[in-house]
């Protein structure tokens, strides 16, 4: 009986202390993942460009200093950069109502002579709210901007401060999109708090 009794007690025990160690988790894993990336922060300079979005706007990242952005290089034959755009919607909505965040998702190195029509066809089929600029091949046959940015894989991420430094540069997509969310938005908090 006495044996029986402390096996009850030990197997208590053991639930009690499983379910402390559980409802600490979330907050292991949130500190894990912000020293881990506070870990991988950078400080480069982003080089400047000036692209057209899909309506023919200009845009200018000298033009957006004071905000942190959020750079996506993809295209529309690449596969992983199409598997994370459910993510990174989900970024663009969180984000929406921020007017310190900006989010453009720079289209480049495409294959097809009608590149411009190929993504607004994607982008509305998809239901995506992106601002898409357009990274066309310049007059020497160059993708100046995934260029000036060394990128030699996409989906390619940079995520630049305030003060127009990268402070994270990201390559490829992996994982959920809850977890995509996660790393994306502890990202964007560093880049705005960074000196």
């Amino acid at each position: 009986m006495k044996s029986f009794f402390r096996l009850c007690l030990l197997a208590m025990l053991n639930v009690v202390a499983s379910t402390s160690l559980w409802a600490q988790s979330p907050t292991n894993k949130a500190d894990s993942v912000h020293h881990k990336l506070l870990a991988e922060m950078i400080t480069v300079p982003a080089p400047n460009f000036t692209l057209k979005d899909l309506d023919g706007n200009v845009v200018s990242l000298k033009d957006l200093k004071g905000k942190v952005i959020v750079l996506d290089f993809w295209s529309t034959w690449c596969v992983p950069c199409k598997k994370s755009f459910p993510a990174m919607q989900l970024a663009v909505n969180a984000y929406k109502n921020d007017p310190s965040v900006k989010f453009l998702f720079i289209h480049t190195w495409e294959t097809s002579k009608t590149a411009l029509d190929d993504v607004k066809n994607y982008i509305v089929k998809s239901g995506f709210n992106f601002q898409v600029l357009m990274d066309l091949k310049d007059g020497a046959g160059r993708n100046a901007a995934v260029e000036d940015y060394g990128v030699s894989a996409i989906p390619a991420k940079f995520i630049i401060d305030k003060a127009g430094n990268i402070v994270f540069k990201l390559t490829g997509f992996t994982g959920t999109d809850a977890a995509a969310l996660e790393e994306i938005s502890e990202r964007i908090t560093l880049a705005k708090n960074h000196k």
